[in-house]
């Protein structure tokens, strides 16, 4: 336990029902000791623990998570973190990632506008490559997030679209 970043997040918003404030390397360390493992990373999600969520974020299979599955994450995700390492390492690797991301950018859910935008920047950073129109969607929804009142969902925007501007996509 790191207590010292654990309260420190916690006095930052950040209030797991409990959060042993282990850092993303030392989870990653872990995760990759474990190997992936569907069974475990859904009992583990099942946990209201800051760790154990991000855990089973890194250990579930990508090839086996699917869409409707990260839609019933999504509607738990309560911190931009957690957000942040699902979209990094499951959401945008799992089949239908980017239909699923498009779903999320233009969602009442900020949550899920967050994880929307989160995705496509790290399909983008991932060499994926959009048509016409989906940029010009991508754009849309962007600019409209930037100009809301979201600050967490129009910083991810900023960051899609600068992902968007140093690839051949834009």
């Amino acid at each position: 336990m790191n207590g010292v970043a654990s309260t420190g997040m916690r006095e930052a918003g950040i209030g797991y029902k409990l959060n042993f404030g282990v850092g993303i390397p030392g989870l990653k360390d872990i995760a990759s000791e474990t190997g992936k493992d569907t069974e475990l990373a859904a009992a583990l999600w099942k946990e209201d623990i800051r760790e154990c969520r991000i855990l089973a974020a890194l250990i579930y299979p990508e090839d086996q998570f699917m869409p409707d599955m990260a839609d019933l994450w999504i509607e738990q995700i309560e911190f931009p973190d957690l957000a942040e390492v699902c979209s990094m390492y499951l959401f945008s690797r799992m089949p239908g990632a980017s239909e699923a991301a498009f779903r999320w950018i233009a969602s009442d859910n900020g949550m899920a506008r967050y994880c929307g935008f989160l995705t496509l920047a790290h399909l983008l950073r991932g060499g994926r490559e959009m048509g016409p129109r989906y940029v010009e969607e991508l754009k849309d929804q962007a600019q409209a997030a930037i100009n809301g009142p979201d600050l967490m969902c129009a910083q991810a925007a900023k960051r899609v679209l600068e992902r968007l501007d140093s690839t051949d996509n834009g």
